[in-house]
């Protein structure tokens, strides 16, 4: 039994052998006090072991973890809204050219700030995420059509959706396999997936490491680097047409404090990864 927002968890012991590749070799990459993160030394994938078990995702979810992790609830018209929207529409820029319109599921959608965006922006939307509070306040607040539960428990229609977005979400499910594989039997057959996750091996998470935002313990159940999702999506039917790192804020302070001209702080942040891997993928 673990303690988490002051309730106690049932954890779950993870196989050793690896849900990506299969590799029963693993080594242990990362501990904090009694949590501990393996490496499989096939694929590169990090996994926390154990991990709440699937039952007590709503208790690690509740309101509380919105309001330690997020900003608080917004009004509709409120000038923080308005701030937030034009973050998320940072998000929508990054796949909006293969994707001029059409229908979007965002899984894990938390409290729908970027479906809102998507909506204004004249896309159709709906959400999925396994928390009660925060599938209250998309249905209830912002009117979005939402489902509660994790993928494997909700059906919907098949190639119903034209893009499926996966913003920080695939590393806290413990199933990565099962999202990917729902995904592309809900995309149509055009259809792009569009997934960010923390990235491991990253600069951030080497300058860092202890103290790296990116393990999130015991939230974040999977760890990712660029070759461990690219070999995720392509073992589920998909193709990598777009990748992109987020540079740290750590990166960004040092070069700001250097006070170098913005055209060589450009060039030198080119040469970092960043704190989190961005791609879109096409259903292949």
């Amino acid at each position: 039994m673990q303690k988490q927002n002051g309730d106690s968890l049932t954890m779950k012991k993870v196989s050793e052998i690896c849900t990506l590749c299969g590799s029963t070799n693993r080594s242990l990459l990362y501990t904090k006090d009694e949590w501990k993160v393996y490496k499989c030394e096939g694929c590169g994938l990090g996994i926390l072991d154990p991990h709440p078990d699937k039952d007590e995702l709503d208790k690690l979810y509740a309101e509380t973890y919105f309001q330690s992790h997020y900003d608080d609830v917004l009004s509709l018209s409120s000038e923080e809204m308005k701030k937030r929207l034009k973050q998320e529409n940072h998000r929508l820029r990054f796949f909006r050219k293969f994707k001029k319109r059409g229908k979007i599921l965002d899984i894990g959608c938390g409290r729908g700030y970027f479906l809102l965006a998507c909506r204004q922006a004249g896309y159709e939307v709906e959400g999925i995420d396994i928390s009660s509070a925060a599938v209250d306040y998309v249905s209830s607040e912002l009117r979005i059509p939402v489902h509660l539960g994790e993928v494997d428990q909700i059906e919907l229609s098949t190639e119903s959706f034209d893009i499926i977005t996966l913003w920080h979400s695939l590393e806290h499910t413990a199933d990565p396999n099962g999202y990917i594989q729902k995904a592309h039997k809900w995309l149509k057959k055009d259809g792009i997936l569009v997934i960010d996750v923390p990235d491991y091996s990253g600069d951030d998470a080497k300058y860092t490491w202890s103290d790296w935002q990116g393990w999130s313990i015991p939230y974040h159940f999977f760890h990712f680097t660029k070759d461990s999702l690219s070999n995720l999506l392509r073992k589920h039917g998909f193709t990598v047409i777009r990748q992109k790192d987020y540079l740290s804020e750590y990166i960004k302070q040092k070069l700001q404090d250097a006070l170098l001209p913005s055209f060589i702080a450009r060039i030198i942040a080119k040469c970092y990864s960043g704190h989190s891997i961005a791609v879109v993928a096409k259903k292949n």
